[in-house]
């Protein structure tokens, strides 16, 4: 009973400092984060925040390598927007599971646009996952003199739209992490 009282009390202390040294500003990805807690949610490792365009929303990722036993290995990219009070369904999310080849032909999208230059006219590029239906695609966009990128998510619904700062230095660090791990298991 007193170890679980002191757990508690260590979770307690440690859950405010957490939030306090994460800075959604902060454009690199620390893989040692194992959580974070924002506002009153907690969010698992190092997240990187996004704004879903159509509800003004700002939401997380989640990057994780999967190599389970029977599978092939891949790579998964979660958009997670979180409910508000009385809400059942999330107004958006999605995810991106990728193979490695996937997952390395999106970070080079990412640092294409990130390079490229301001112009009236930006190429949508696609995103090849391993999920058959959504139509995925990378954009960069201007907005009042700021640059960003868009995650793009097409279905037979709706789209869905998820804006990056132009750097998304720490999703690119997250999915450079993943890959890491998914080609060095046995060094993480």
């Amino acid at each position: 009973m007193n170890r679980m009282i002191t757990c508690v009390l260590l979770c307690m202390i440690t859950a405010p400092l957490l939030a306090e040294d994460w800075n959604p500003n902060d454009d690199t990805f620390d893989p040692n984060l194992q959580s974070v807690v924002i506002g009153d949610r907690s969010w698992i490792g190092d997240p990187s925040p996004f704004v879903h365009s159509e509800s003004s929303r700002t939401g997380y990722t989640y990057v994780n390598a999967t190599d389970y036993e029977g599978m092939d290995p891949a790579l998964q990219v979660s958009l997670m927007v979180p409910l508000q009070p009385g809400e059942t369904v999330p107004a958006a999310g999605g995810m991106l599971m990728m193979t490695p080849n996937q997952a390395k032909a999106l970070v080079k999208a990412i640092e294409g646009k990130i390079a490229e230059g301001s112009t009236d006219k930006q190429q949508r590029v696609p995103i090849a996952t391993s999920i058959q239906g959504p139509d995925w695609g990378l954009k960069s966009k201007s907005q009042a003199e700021t640059k960003f990128i868009e995650l793009e998510n097409k279905t037979k619904d709706k789209v869905d739209t998820y804006r990056f700062s132009i750097n998304a230095s720490k999703l690119l660090g997250a999915i450079k992490h993943s890959l890491k791990k998914l080609e060095f298991p046995s060094e993480q």
